[in-house]
């Protein structure tokens, strides 16, 4: 057999296999788990942990997302004084929050 023939072919474990060809739960859960191991090392699924600045933004952008729906419901008469007063909040909130971490101020749509 030459060097090739022997890392061209798929690795199998034949210690798993019964003489039927069929493998027991046990077994099958075992080899999962060596693979999974394997082919994923510890931490390969984290995600990395968000800075203080990153969770700011995204908050900051989920508030603006948040007035600017309460503004287009108060525009087509769903309790107008309400909404514009939430959103006003909101975005005042949103403001503060950019303010706080130095972040940019993202782009202002035209509320009526």
């Amino acid at each position: 057999m030459t060097d090739w023939d022997k890392h061209s072919r798929p690795e199998m474990d034949h210690g798993v296999l019964s003489p039927s060809g069929r493998v027991s739960k046990r077994a099958r859960k075992a080899k999962l788990a060596i693979e999974a191991a394997r082919l994923f090392p510890p931490g390969f699924w984290d995600k990395p942990v968000p800075t203080a600045a990153q969770e700011a933004a995204q908050a900051a952008l989920q508030q603006r997302r948040h007035a600017t729906r309460l503004t287009d419901l108060a525009n087509r008469g769903m309790h107008p004084r309400k909404y514009k007063k939430e959103a006003a909040r909101a975005l005042a909130e949103a403001k503060a929050l950019e303010a706080e971490h130095g972040l940019s101020p993202q782009i202002e749509e035209e509320q009526s």
